[in-house]
């Protein structure tokens, strides 16, 4: 779910994480305040540097995407795993996943789409939606840390498009990754906290549980993956946004919603009236395992 760019004027500037002045032990006391047209700039200025050199478009990201369908990839994860919740490294290891275009009224770059993703290696791997990548309109595609780091997509080393997963590599050197581990189980009942970007309102934090797990057909050959549904809030902008336990683990990463409508008559246009309740579908561990070897 990765829609243009909407941005509410007069948002507060306490940019910690992009200004980079702020002092370590401000840093443990003070929030993080979220610029949101700031880290729209930052994004901008970082993908247009070096125009036309290892640009990712969108349409080269399609054919990358179905490309990768069924490969799978080898991670390098050192035993001592984080452990824990920590909101703020959490921050550090998703990302923003945006595409960029030229304006047709003046000559500057725009943020077009926005979407989410999560560090899941230490060596920078970088996990999300196989939907997110399969964007033939898009100009150009990059990924930005929480910190303002602006990074070119190299490759996509794994995706699968009924279970709606994939994994990239980025073009960095020498980068130090803050990352998130991949669970062992996920079960109904547990604390279920998603972090994404929902229509531009970067790092937004929402709060639910995992409500249960289901095995689905895909709508193409009827391949089943299974699925996991939460109650946190997400909605357009946080596709492929990871979906934590209490432990700071990954459960499960954010795909779809569908409206359950309460029968109407014939004819009528359907109101907010009329919507019973939100299902919130998400990546499952077994999908997501299924990307690696």
């Amino acid at each position: 779910m990765h829609l243009p760019r909407a941005f509410a004027p007069g948002a507060a500037w306490l940019m910690v994480t992009l200004a980079g002045s702020v002092s370590v032990s401000a840093r443990s006391t003070m929030p993080t305040v979220i610029d949101d047209v700031e880290m729209e700039e930052v994004f901008v200025r970082g993908l247009p540097a070096g125009e036309g050199e290892g640009v990712l478009t969108g349409r080269q990201a399609t054919k990358a995407v179905r490309a990768a369908q069924g490969q799978r990839v080898e991670p390098v994860i050192p035993e001592d795993r984080p452990d824990g919740f920590d909101h703020e490294a959490w921050r550090r290891a998703v990302v923003v996943i945006g595409s960029i275009s030229k304006c047709e009224e003046c000559p500057e770059w725009h943020m077009d789409s926005v979407s989410a993703g999560w560090v899941m290696t230490p060596d920078g791997l970088v996990a999300t939606n196989y939907h997110v990548l399969e964007d033939e309109k898009a100009e150009q595609l990059g990924v930005m840390t929480a910190d303002g780091r602006v990074f070119r997509i190299k490759e996509v080393v794994a995706s699968d498009r009924h279970g709606d997963a994939a994994i990239l590599r980025l073009q960095a050197n020498g980068e130090e990754w803050t990352w998130l581990p991949l669970a062992d189980t996920a079960a109904p009942g547990e604390e279920a906290r998603v972090l994404s970007h929902p229509d531009g309102r970067f790092y937004s934090l929402s709060k639910g549980i995992v409500s249960r797990l289901h095995r689905a057909p895909s709508e193409e050959n009827g391949e089943p993956r299974v699925w996991t549904t939460v109650t946190a809030d997400y909605g357009a902008g946080s596709s492929g946004a990871p979906v934590l336990n209490d432990r700071g683990e990954v459960i499960g990463m954010v795909s779809s919603t569908a409206v359950l409508l309460a029968d109407a008559e014939e004819g009528k246009q359907a109101t907010a009236e009329d919507v019973q309740m939100v299902f919130k579908d998400c990546v499952s561990l077994e999908t997501m395992r299924g990307l690696l070897r």
